[in-house]
């Protein structure tokens, strides 16, 4: 119960966060709408009434207080209500955006570690059918306050004349709280987990049908219409089961309407057999009939209310769970300074042992490498060999299982995180398409220095991108990608070059190419790695490719397997040994005579 009331209060600071004292405002105007408008009416009505069937010489000005008083709440009313017409979906609106951007906030907090857990993965695919829960999670705690208003406004009036109303009709809503209750929790997981998988397929189905890169393949094939039945079909089960949790409980809920139906009666026996024995006038009876209604409906609502918000609760808890998820890699608290004894800093693995979290399996074992301040450094080897993983852990990404990386003979630990990262350009396989302009994508890159025109003027020569950035309409300013209107999609090529750029903005002093012309021809991304060994050439250079051809230039390649360096040398070296790397740089090179 605790838990259900503290993530009320949770939501309600949320909407009040989004919304400011509007959100107050706002269950202010609900309460006075649904709960206090209605009893002053009657309580008017009631005190004319009486005054009416007492007194038989009445004038207006003995009715003042009375119209003036009706006036003013009806004028009241009038405004609330009209406040909360225009506000209420503009502040759901609102808290919807908030959340939003609460939740980008935390996932910018998050280290790639976090995103590489499948568990979280499963955690965030959640997040947006929760934050529609949290949502109405907040309507639920606003109705269950008015309720409890409504309730308690009718039993203090109702305990001078009939003192036992409240408790007989709170203990006849219960019969219906049990089988609404019992009702929730049969059907509530058709609207969340038993519905996600229609929901994902009917989504990814609809991505198939539309999507530029799938919709070509599903017209030839004409797969449309099989796709179309395949979600009829998980339709049909998804509603058959759905029904079969609903009708039988149907019954229930008849029968606990029914017992609180014949409680009210009763109650209503007694408030008229009061007045046929004269013990309470007319006015009485209506402002009693009234309140005792209001007494049962706020008693069924307050239950009702309580136990919507008990099912969503559990599924609030994934949210604060999301909320409150820490990055697997902490910043240590006093850093130590990386020495300046060289620079770009030497890197250094000793006796490095890696496992990923929730693996027994060894990537690195007692693996060690040094890379001397400026060196170029190719890794090269098979799918598996622990490539990745060495930049994954140079980046800090994860920590090592054992043994140390060393960063000028300091462990990488001890310094300042978000500092060596700022030492780091990389580009990645998976690089980042932004599908916001051409100077955007470039100047992300480094967001500390996002006026320096020339510096992205010689990134953009750098990198090769002026050669199409003459082409474009709008040139810097030109949206590029198809996802808005006015976009101009780009090549593969294209694409790359952008990137490049991006790395090349960020001026660092180390620069990290993982395998990121691998979608792009063998021609192209020699251009771009001869790019870098030329321009780059006071900087470490550290390329993982698959390609031989383009890393044959590296001070020194590195030939990986299960883990450990196999094969070192220049590429003269590496030839003349006659090992992995001849046989693999051989084999390639065949495929393109």
């Amino acid at each position: 119960m605790l838990k259900n009331l503290r993530y009320g209060w949770e939501s309600l600071k949320i909407s009040t966060q989004a919304n400011g004292f509007a959100a107050l405002l706002l269950l202010f105007c609900a309460i006075y709408e649904s709960t206090l408008f209605p009893f002053i009416q009657v309580f008017i009505l009631a005190r004319l009434l009486d005054l009416v069937s007492n007194n038989h010489n009445l004038s207006l000005i003995n009715l003042t207080w009375i119209i003036v008083g009706y006036l003013l709440s009806s004028l009241a009313k009038l405004l609330l209500a009209s406040y909360k017409d225009a506000q209420q979906s503009y502040q759901e609106i609102k808290t919807d955006s908030f959340l939003d951007l609460k939740i980008n906030t935390k996932l910018t907090e998050l280290d790639p570690a976090t995103f590489e857990d499948p568990s979280f993965q499963s955690l965030l695919a959640q997040i947006d059918g929760i934050k529609g829960t949290l949502q109405a999670y907040l309507a639920r705690f606003t109705g269950l306050i008015d309720a409890t208003v409504k309730f308690i406004v009718a039993t203090v009036f109702l305990a001078t004349t009939f003192p036992l109303f409240a408790p007989i009709l709170l203990v006849a809503s219960i019969p219906s709280f049990i089988a609404w209750n019992r009702f929730r929790n049969y059907t509530w997981p058709y609207y969340v987990e038993k519905r996600s998988l229609l929901v994902r397929v009917t989504q990814y189905i609809k991505s198939l049908l539309s999507s530029d890169s799938t919709s070509k393949e599903a017209a030839i094939f004409n797969t449309g219409p099989v796709l179309v039945r395949k979600i009829k079909s998980l339709q049909k089960i998804y509603y058959h089961d759905f029904r079969k949790a609903v009708n039988p409980r149907m019954f229930e809920l008849i029968l606990g309407k029914f017992i609180q139906f014949l409680v009210f009666i009763y109650t209503q026996y007694l408030n008229l057999t009061a007045v046929l024995n004269r013990s309470l006038g007319i006015g009485q009876f209506t402002l009693v009939f009234q309140q005792t209604m209001n007494l049962a409906f706020s008693a069924e609502e307050i239950l009702n209310q309580y136990s919507s918000i008990s099912v969503r609760t559990k599924y609030l808890d994934k949210f604060f769970e999301f909320i409150n998820t820490q990055s697997r890699i902490v910043n240590v608290t006093s850093p130590l300074p990386i020495p300046s004894s060289s620079n770009p800093v030497e890197i250094e693995f000793k006796d490095v042992s890696f496992s990923y979290p929730g693996s027994n399996i060894k990537v690195l074992d007692n693996f060690n490498m040094k890379i001397s301040s400026g060196e170029k450094i190719a890794l090269v080897g098979e799918n598996g060999a622990g490539k990745t993983t060495i930049i994954k852990l140079i980046l800090r990404f994860y920590d090592v299982t054992d043994g140390v990386i060393l960063l000028n003979g300091v462990n990488i630990k001890h310094v300042d995180l978000k500092k060596w990262r700022d030492m780091i350009s990389a580009l990645f396989q998976d690089f980042i398409k932004y599908q916001f302009t051409f100077k955007e994508n470039i100047l992300f890159g480094n967001t500390k220095d996002p006026n320096n025109n020339k510096l992205l003027e010689e990134a953009v020569v750098k990198a090769g991108a002026s050669e199409y950035l003459v082409n474009l309409p709008d040139k810097y300013d030109q949206v590029v990608g198809k996802m808005f209107e006015g976009g101009i999609d780009l090549s593969g090529g294209q694409w790359q070059k952008l990137a490049l750029a991006r790395t090349f903005y960020r001026d660092a002093p180390i620069l990290i190419l993982d395998e990121p012309t691998s979608a792009i021809d063998a021609k192209a991304e020699y251009e771009i790695f001869e790019k870098v060994q030329q321009l780059q050439k006071d900087k470490t250079v550290i390329i993982i490719s698959h390609r031989f051809s383009t890393v044959r230039n590296a001070d020194r390649i590195l030939v990986l397997n299960d883990g450990k360096i196999i094969e070192e040398g220049n590429h003269q070296q590496l030839m003349k040994l006659k090992g992995v790397y001849k046989e693999l740089f051989t084999l390639q090179a065949r495929g393109y005579k």
